[in-house]
């Protein structure tokens, strides 16, 4: 199932936001986070906060990470992809703010220095994306895909 940011919106499908939650992405990371529970992207501050929604209406913070602006710009659409992977081509656009025929012009043009920035922003990622309970993993000369940390590498569960 594709993963689905929501936002409300009008009559003709346009989003509709306040100032205050424009810089805000709400996902449902279907399969990776339980089905109670809420991904919320703060693009202003670079935190992931992972929030349970009780039955009574309420809603407890579970986890939340800080990430660094590289990093943000690589994770959206990792997680946009999600459960698939992620194209570099699609990362490489996030990351350096191009559109995507830009971004497939300098993959081809400078391959090498591209895909080293590209790296560079992945590896910010791992040791936050762990508190959730999720990897980051290459496909080599594709992309990246985010999943679920196999059970024995998962942290432990509060309560």
């Amino acid at each position: 199932m594709q993963n689905s940011a929501y936002e409300a919106q009008d009559g003709e499908g346009h989003a509709v936001t306040s100032d205050n939650q424009k810089a805000l992405l709400h996902l449902t990371l279907e399969g990776l986070i339980p089905a109670n529970h809420e991904f919320v992207l703060n693009l202003a501050l670079h935190t992931a906060t992972l929030l349970d929604n009780t039955p009574e209406g309420k809603q407890t913070m579970v986890e939340q990470q800080k990430f660094s602006p590289n990093g943000m710009l690589v994770l959206v659409p990792l997680l946009q992809a999600y459960p698939k992977y992620c194209h570099h081509e699609d990362l490489i656009a996030s990351l350096f703010s191009l559109p995507l025929d830009e971004a497939y012009q300098q993959m081809r043009v400078m391959p090498s220095p591209t895909i080293r920035a590209l790296r560079r922003a992945i590896s910010s990622l791992p040791a936050r994306l762990r508190a959730f309970g999720w990897r980051v993993r290459s496909f080599r000369g594709a992309g990246y895909l985010i999943e679920a940390l196999p059970a024995e590498q998962a942290p432990a569960a509060t309560s």
